[in-house]
């Protein structure tokens, strides 16, 4: 666009030629026709050259009728080269505006890209040093393994017990512990393909402690070479709040005992470890003796203390590895391994409970079915439990179907069941 300023000079330089026409011969007129038109493509391009060329001939032809000065065909010389000056000019100034205009669009976008990597570059080294998780930064060799560390934040300094000069030495393998094998390799070749992962994993710290960590792995560009940014972050508390989760959910939370899930999932385990050992399980299924009549009596918190007392008899009478269940109720459950008589089992297991009950200042006992398997049969839980079930209901009968729940003739102070 061409300015106000030049425009006037243009149009007045113009006028000038029209004057000059009427006064000067021939030759003269053409000698200022050529600058005039130059100037005007050289300063408004192939469209400033043209309107001149126009105005040029235009006065010139107007001259030439009025003062007949020259011959037809040196008039016509003079028009054509007016328009090739103005239309040759005027086309290279353009093409060359247009491309000094690309160079400078080029230009302030590689000056902006150049800022904007500045800028990412500075906010990259802000959030690397100032992340309260440990991030660190290696790279991959042909094979895909992970090279050395070569930067790591404070956080991973103080996380693992090195200092940064310590750690740069080292690879990842370093400070990984990983449960499956393999892993890290695993996830270094996944990453060449998706650009990204994320996993977990164990982190070693310089004095053996191991801390549970979700990796967030990523590859980069640094300095034109492919390297690895990792993000690791210490999930010690989600990992607790899981366990606690599946806590309540397998464990009667009275009791401290498997719930009726926690028994269908440990029977598994159970049933694996017979069949490993080629030994037999003895299945124990048994409720407690008017447990109604107690809770009628006594209220239903003492009903609470009998159960946790029941289940503090379960726990002297057998050993951690047996499984050991509350399926509901007053009903309980027992899996152990047969290396001792079953009915010498049940026998200690009335005694226990006999026992917790006097602790209590109630009379306590507890009917029990008992069933000797394999594991087939505990691969057939319902069938099994089904036969139990049935011979603790003879037990009870057998008993002539008393009720219980009396109090004790001497009670002892009461003490609750560790």
């Amino acid at each position: 666009m061409l300015s106000q300023r030049v425009r006037r000079s243009l149009i007045v330089c113009a006028a000038l030629f029209g004057v000059a026409v009427l006064l000067l011969p021939v030759p003269a007129i053409e000698l200022l026709g050529v600058p005039l038109i130059v100037a005007a493509a050289y300063l408004g391009g192939l469209r400033g050259g043209v309107v001149m060329a126009a105005w040029a001939v235009a006065v010139a032809t107007a001259g030439h009728f009025l003062l007949a000065r020259a011959e037809p065909g040196e008039f016509a010389v003079s028009l054509i080269l007016y328009a090739a000056v103005a239309i040759g000019l005027g086309l290279g100034i353009d093409r060359f505006v247009e491309q000094r205009r690309q160079l400078l669009d080029a230009v302030e976008r590689a000056e902006a890209m150049q800022r904007q990597l500045v800028a990412s570059q500075k906010r990259y080294r802000l959030l690397f040093e100032v992340s309260n998780d440990v991030v660190y930064l290696h790279g991959l060799d042909a094979d895909g393994e992970p090279t050395p560390f070569v930067a790591v934040n404070d956080a991973a300094c103080e996380s693992l017990g090195y200092t940064r000069g310590e750690l740069v030495g080292l690879t990842p393998r370093a400070i990984d512990a990983a449960v499956a094998p393999g892993q890290m390799r695993r996830m270094m070749q996944e990453l060449l393909v998706e650009d990204r992962v994320v996993y977990e994993s164990v982190r070693r710290h310089r004095d053996g402690s191991r801390t549970p960590v979700e990796i967030s792995s990523s590859l980069t560009e640094v300095d034109g070479e492919l390297m690895v940014i990792s993000i690791s972050r210490d999930i010690s508390g989600h990992k607790e709040s899981q366990r606690r989760l599946e806590q309540l959910s397998l464990h009667d939370e009275l009791t401290g005992l498997k719930n009726r899930r926690g028994f269908n999932v440990f029977l598994a385990e159970q049933s694996k470890r017979a069949k490993r050992s080629g030994g037999k399980s003895v299945v124990l299924y048994g409720d407690i003796d008017g447990f109604k009549a107690i809770n009628d009596t006594y209220g239903h918190h003492r009903g609470d203390d009998v159960l946790t007392a029941v289940a503090w008899a379960l726990r002297t009478t057998f050993r951690e590895s047996d499984l050991l269940a509350r399926l509901g109720g007053d009903e309980f459950c027992v899996v152990a391994e047969a290396d001792a008589d079953a009915e010498v089992l049940a026998g200690r297991l009335r005694e226990a409970v006999s026992a917790a009950g006097q602790r209590l200042g109630i009379e306590v006992s507890i009917s029990c079915g008992v069933v000797v398997a394999d594991w087939h049969g505990l691969d057939a839980p319902d069938q099994l439990l089904a036969h139990a079930d049935a011979l603790m209901y003879e037990a009870k009968r057998a008993k002539g179907g008393a009720a219980r729940g009396a109090p004790a003739e001497e009670p002892d102070e009461p003490d609750e069941p560790a």
